[in-house]
């Protein structure tokens, strides 16, 4: 490579912040039909490597497919649950962030939360500003993290968390919904089926209507599932 011509090529997804991850999706999105993936490329560079594009001319031909091939991998690569993470501030002070220790003591406002906006990337910062919180004590792997403020008190400085851990806990939020629809819908049937066989076949109007709401609820989450193990880059 022409040596007055420096790249910061991330060497994984854990050098992609979560903003830049975004951005490049939705210009993959908005561009992903073009016949030619001259533009997509292109624009993966400007994006990841923090380049402009005139300056992409000075990368001789072997390289730039070279690092565009290591780019697709790195954006394919599996993204297993993160618990805890660092990042430093704009003020040089490191900050440990954890996850929820446990899930199924979330609070209704969190879980209001994160169902809102994990769903969308543009608002994924969001829901990792509900998952992930500053550490307040850490003995072996046992942590404790600030209770929960909202989404507005971190959520602009998740947009400069790692990909690989917005992704990671996303993947795992939805594995977990699903399990747990799964584990609720099969409850709902049961109490149905006890309903039917001490009423002759007769169910309550209430239960019917709660059977069929959640009937309509897991159709829409069925949907979001489907968009999300279609589109690119989640590995779900």
């Amino acid at each position: 490579m022409n040596q007055d011509f420096n790249l910061n090529i991330p060497k994984s997804l854990r050098g992609i912040k979560l903003k830049d991850w975004v951005k490049f999706i939705d210009v993959y999105n908005k561009n992903k039909d073009n016949e030619s993936n001259d533009f997509l490329n292109k624009k993966m560079l400007e994006i990841f490597c923090d380049v402009d594009l005139k300056s992409l001319l000075k990368i001789p031909v072997s390289s730039f497919d070279t690092i565009i091939g290591h780019l697709y991998d790195t954006l394919n690569s599996q993204t297993p649950l993160v618990n805890t993470f660092k990042m430093v501030g704009s003020d040089g002070v490191e900050v440990e962030f954890g996850l929820i220790p446990n899930l199924d003591k979330m609070s209704y406002g969190e879980w209001e939360d994160l169902e809102n906006y994990i769903w969308d990337n543009k608002s994924l910062h969001r829901a990792m500003a509900v998952l992930y919180r500053p550490l307040i004590w850490q003995i072996g792997g046992k942590y404790r993290i600030h209770e929960y403020q909202g989404t507005d008190f971190y959520a602009d400085l998740m947009k400069e968390m790692p990909i690989d851990v917005a992704l990671g806990a996303r993947v795992f939020f939805y594995r977990l919904v699903k399990k747990l629809g799964d584990y609720t819908m099969d409850s709902i049937l049961s109490q149905y089926q006890t309903e039917k066989e001490s009423n002759s076949g007769v169910v309550s109007e209430e239960n019917g209507k709660v059977i069929q709401q959640y009937l309509n609820l897991r159709k829409e989450m069925s949907e979001e599932l489907t968009k999300l193990q279609h589109s690119p880059f989640i590995n779900a």
